[in-house]
């Protein structure tokens, strides 16, 4: 298991200075909680922090424990700016969390809907742009959720069950307005 290093809590702090020193081990090092300083920075909204991480190799397909990737941490906090940061550096809209959520859910979920409409803006031009390379992003997105439910089972089919009644409160928001 990982351990909290100075790179974590710069990246939690937002402090540049300290993660222009990282390499790429140390970027994508996970602590105790599987959270690495990219997670720390899309989750706390640091995104000087986070361009930094990214270009020391951050590596967006980590997730922490309940299969969230820096994507959803940023959407699930309203940091349109990480959003912003994270899709232009490739991130795949489609990745999905071990409850079946991507960050287009967590942030409905969360209320957050200026990044609700951020993320559906992208998504909806990625698939009439490059329809391909949304079908892309969709498959490989369904595998790592097959994957993740293989090393998570139980979690994700307790998880399951409060997606539904989520999704349930959702629609009958967007029914009522």
């Amino acid at each position: 298991m990982g351990s909290t290093t100075r790179f974590h809590k710069a990246a939690s702090a937002g402090n540049v200075l300290v993660l222009k020193e990282s390499t790429r081990w140390q970027v994508n090092a996970p602590d105790e909680n599987l959270l690495t300083p990219v997670l720390l920075a899309a989750v706390g909204g640091k995104t000087l922090a986070l361009t930094v991480l990214l270009k020391r190799g951050g590596d967006l397909s980590r997730t922490d424990r309940s299969g969230n990737t820096a994507l959803h941490l940023a959407a699930s906090g309203g940091h349109r700016e990480c959003v912003e940061c994270l899709l232009k550096a490739g991130v795949s809209v489609f990745e999905m969390n071990t409850a079946g959520r991507t960050a287009l859910d967590v942030a409905k979920l969360h209320r957050e809907f200026e990044v609700v409409e951020q993320l559906e803006k992208f998504q909806s031009e990625l698939c009439h742009t490059d329809p391909d390379r949304a079908d892309q992003q969709r498959k490989r997105a369904a595998k790592r959720y097959e994957k993740l439910k293989q090393r998570f089972g139980t979690v994700i089919a307790l998880n399951l069950g409060d997606s539904f009644r989520a999704l349930e409160e959702h629609t009958a928001l967007e029914e009522s307005a």
